[in-house]
Formats: C-alpha cells, sequence, structure tokens
C-alpha cells in the first residue's frame, strides 16, 4: 500500500479543489476549440492593429500642425523684425556681408594694420 504523502512531505491536494468554479474537469470539455480560440485571438489582433493605425494618424496630424503653426510663428517674427520682404532684407544683408569679406580679403594687409594704427593713433589724442 502507497502512502498519501509524496516526496515534499505534503498530502497531495484534492482534484476537485483544482477545478476553480465554473471551470470543466477535463481539457477536452471545453467549449470551444483550438481554432475558435485562433479566430478570437486574430480578430483582437486586428482590433488592436486599428486602434494603432488611428493613434499614428492622429500624431501625425498633431505634428503637422505644430510644424505649421512654428513656421506661421517665424514668418510672424520675422516681418515684426525685418518689416515687409524679410526674406529678401535678409538676402541683401548675407550678400553684403559676402562681398565686403571679400573686399577685405583683397586688401592688402598693411594697408589695413596702417589703417586701424592711424585709427587708434586719433583716439588717443581725444
Amino acid at each position: 500500500m502507497q502512502s498519501s504523502i509524496n516526496r515534499d512531505g505534503f498530502l497531495p491536494p484534492d482534484p476537485d479543489e483544482l477545478v476553480a468554479e465554473g471551470e470543466l474537469p477535463f481539457a477536452d470539455a471545453a467549449d470551444e476549440s483550438a481554432r475558435d480560440k485562433a479566430d478570437q485571438s486574430l480578430h483582437h489582433l486586428q482590433r488592436e492593429l486599428k486602434l494603432l493605425h488611428a493613434r499614428i494618424a492622429l500624431l501625425r496630424a498633431d505634428a503637422e500642425a505644430a510644424l505649421k503653426a512654428k513656421a506661421t510663428s517665424l514668418d510672424a517674427n520675422a516681418h515684426v523684425q525685418l518689416g515687409d520682404y524679410p526674406w529678401l532684407k535678409l538676402a541683401i544683408a548675407t550678400g553684403a556681408a559676402f562681398v565686403v569679406a571679400r573686399a577685405i580679403r583683397n586688401l592688402p594687409f598693411g594697408v589695413l594694420l596702417g589703417a586701424f594704427a592711424g585709427h587708434v593713433s586719433q583716439a588717443r589724442r581725444w
């Protein structure tokens, strides 16, 4: 005769206690087949995918609106600071700075140093 105590020293659980209330005691007694469970899982995943697509579309729309608002804000700031035709004025200023830099590079260094020394000596006399 075998003992009902297992090797850990505990009594084995009662089979009736292993079955939760509302569960069927045998695996083959289930109402749903594996195919039905797979179909439900597929339907659930498809619904999740649709929700994710909708969230991505909302995020894209929000990002687009934010970029448009930022561009409008930058344009308004440029008009406030530079008046009418701000981009034309910026282009002219950039071009003028380029021309002046080229002209300064082409001058001999001695002429520049002499002009600067003359300017310093004039400033000391005042």
